[in-house]
């Protein structure tokens, strides 16, 4: 099951080890490590993991589409290095603090894309657990384990939009994995308002990507800081497109740090008007209009002659909304897995499905309106009332019950 790569990785995340008991915060000393970070814990997991191989892999993922955990599966998850990993990994998702150190702040495309990729593989072998827990009717165990997934993508949610992105889609991971496991019990209430409990109060819903927004922002300045060759040609694309010779005298007079304050200071203003659209109250299609008015204007009133209107940070607007879409469709996915456990519930207590969709249910955020609600035979169907701009789809979310 091990590849030749196994001692590569082990001695890249020693490194990793190292640099997070280096970074601020993270710990006293390198000789006395937080047991209170839980970076350091994924990165113990993860030199622990045992290595597996293409064909391996393929039976974790016929495993991930609904197969039967086989004996491969099951030999890799009953090994002792695969038990102590995922004890680790579980354990550190329950650890408040999650300080990466200079891995992730220093930005490094390749210790970053290291990092996450590591995490993602964490990710992936709890949800091979959680699906052999649930085939074996441990469904508590089993939903813990999706439960964790969640708690390592909050991890992650604030390292910037490339740790958003990976976040979300690690949401999206344990979202798929509770609606299979939903699918595959009988209902039963006290497991299923345990679940909806932890789901509802404890982890919440996936976060918005207006923290990781800013986050970039400080990354970038941060780059532009210890690049000066970058900075100073980035400084003159601004210059050329300037006419005015006072207003190109006052830009040559800013020194580097005067130019980046600006520049802090003029996106800071943007990302907050970005920011009170996502975070405000008003319906999906709505916020989308907004946040193109918010493009257009940035676009369309640019005056290179004017210092207050130099657009001195990149217009990423197009991403945000982009971004933001992604957020609405993982937050309609949070919603439906807690209205479906509502319905189960009162499946488990009645015996049967609701005719109607029952008051009060969690609502599908792109239309601002309950969801959509079938009864198929004994199965159930929830859909969005709303298409998501640019895709001609209802989404729609399946969910078996076992009599």
């Amino acid at each position: 099951m091990r590849n030749a790569n196994h001692n590569s990785r082990n001695m890249i995340w020693s490194i990793c080890v190292i640099l997070v008991l280096w970074a601020p915060g993270a710990c006293a000393a390198v000789s006395s490590p937080s047991p209170d970070n839980a970076a350091l814990l994924y990165y113990q997991a993860s030199l622990r993991r045992p290595e597996f191989d293409d064909d391996t892999f393929l039976h974790f993922d016929s495993v991930l589409r609904g197969a039967q955990p086989d004996e491969e599966v099951r030999e890799y998850l009953n090994m002792v290095e695969t038990r102590e990993t995922l004890s680790i990994a579980e354990a550190a998702t329950k650890i408040l603090d999650c300080s990466w150190g200079i891995v992730l702040r220093a930005r490094n495309g390749s210790s970053l894309n290291t990092v996450l990729a590591q995490l993602r593989q964490l990710a992936f072998l709890l949800e091979v657990d959680a699906r052999t827990l649930a085939f074996d009717g441990d469904y508590r165990a089993a939903f813990d384990r999706c439960l964790s997934i969640r708690r390592l993508a909050h991890h992650i949610a604030d390292e910037g939009i490339i740790g958003y992105l990976v976040s979300l889609s690690l949401h999206g991971r344990a979202f798929r994995c509770i609606q299979h496991i939903l699918s595959s019990m009988s209902p039963d209430a006290d497991t299923l308002t345990w679940l909806q409990a932890q789901l509802g109060t404890v982890q919440g819903a996936p976060p918005s990507p207006g923290r990781a927004m800013e986050i970039t922002l400080d990354d970038i300045l941060e780059f532009y800081r210890m690049y000066p060759a970058s900075l100073a040609e980035w400084r003159e694309n601004i210059l050329e497109r300037i006419e005015d010779e006072n207003v190109r005298q006052e830009f040559l007079n800013l020194t580097d740090e005067e130019f980046l304050d600006r520049v802090r200071i003029s996106s800071e203003s943007f990302l907050a008007s970005l920011n009170r659209v996502i975070g405000g109250d008003m319906p999906y299609l709505q916020k989308n209009v907004e946040l193109q008015v918010l493009k257009e204007e940035r676009a369309d009133h640019v005056d290179y002659n004017k210092p207050a209107d130099i657009p001195y940070l990149g217009d990423d607007v197009d991403d945000v909304i982009g971004y933001h879409d992604i957020y609405v469709g993982h937050l309609t996915s949070f919603n439906a897995i807690r209205a479906a456990i509502e319905i189960y519930i009162m499946k488990a207590e009645t015996g049967q499905l609701p005719e109607i969709l029952p008051p009060h249910l969690p609502e599908d955020p792109f239309s601002g309106q309950d969801f959509e609600y079938e009864v198929t035979g004994q199965d159930f169907v929830l859909r969005r009332r709303e298409k998501t701009i640019g895709n001609n789809k209802l989404w729609e979310y399946e969910f078996v019950v076992v009599q």
